[in-house]
């Protein structure tokens, strides 16, 4: 069976530490074709449309995440078992790809898609009281919708980077550019003007890169899994 999978990442590094990682197990460039939203579910939503139309037989959503149950830590590797949204979405991990997956003992978690960047400790336990989701991001519930209603597989695999208990400085709400890169002089005049911020943009940083380096080391194998589990 000939097809490929189509892989939504929010960020630019996202998706680089996905290519690395796929280029380390050897996976064919064919099999699988990458799009970045920005951090941004409706645009999540078109890169999967676009993928679909090309034939793509599965979508995965793959980057970083934060967490909303204080039982998560930065850096654990997640499947999202089911993504929810406030507008009533639900959409369940494929149960093949999910199985495929396993071999590699990611925690099973309900993702909630936020549209907006949830960057309190106050609002990370009210998500996660309300919707009983464990994690957080702000593209798998456009991705999740495209493959839902196109009737094909879908899972995200991703990796906590900010703790249920973490606070987002101020710097780190611009810095995220609509092509998915980092606008670093947002974060430098934010950073500027509150001093302070220097040091929690530095711990978010070495957070974040940390969890970007799970993403680079393991995805291959979990995408690997995947393409047997297609038959691709």
């Amino acid at each position: 069976m000939s097809g490929f999978i189509g892989i939504v990442c929010g960020l630019k590094s996202e998706a680089n530490a996905v290519r690395i990682s796929l280029k380390a197990a050897g996976v064919d460039a064919s099999t699988m074709k990458i799009g970045v939203s920005g951090a941004n579910a409706d645009r999540a939503e078109e890169i999967a449309q676009g993928f679909l139309e090309e034939g793509a037989k599965a979508i995965v959503s793959a980057g970083l995440c934060g967490g909303l149950d204080p039982a998560l830590k930065s850096g654990d590797l997640i499947l999202g078992e089911r993504v929810v949204s406030a507008k009533g979405d639900i959409v369940i991990a494929d149960k093949a790809l999910s199985a495929a997956a396993d071999k590699f003992s990611p925690r099973h978690v309900a993702i909630f898609g936020s549209d907006e960047i949830v960057d309190s400790v106050e609002k990370k336990q009210a998500l996660f009281q309300r919707y009983a989701a464990e994690t957080v991001d702000m593209e798998s519930h456009g991705a999740a919708r495209a493959a839902a209603k196109a009737g094909v597989p879908f899972i995200a695999i991703r990796v906590v980077a900010d703790a249920s208990t973490r606070t987002l400085p101020k710097a780190a709400l611009r810095a995220v550019t609509p092509s998915g890169g980092v606008n670093v002089a947002n974060v430098l005049v934010d950073c500027i003007k509150q001093p302070q911020q220097f040091e929690e943009i530095f711990a978010l940083g070495r957070d974040s890169g940390a969890a970007t380096e799970t993403l680079r080391r393991d995805f291959g194998g979990f995408f690997s899994a995947f393409l047997l589990a297609l038959d691709l």
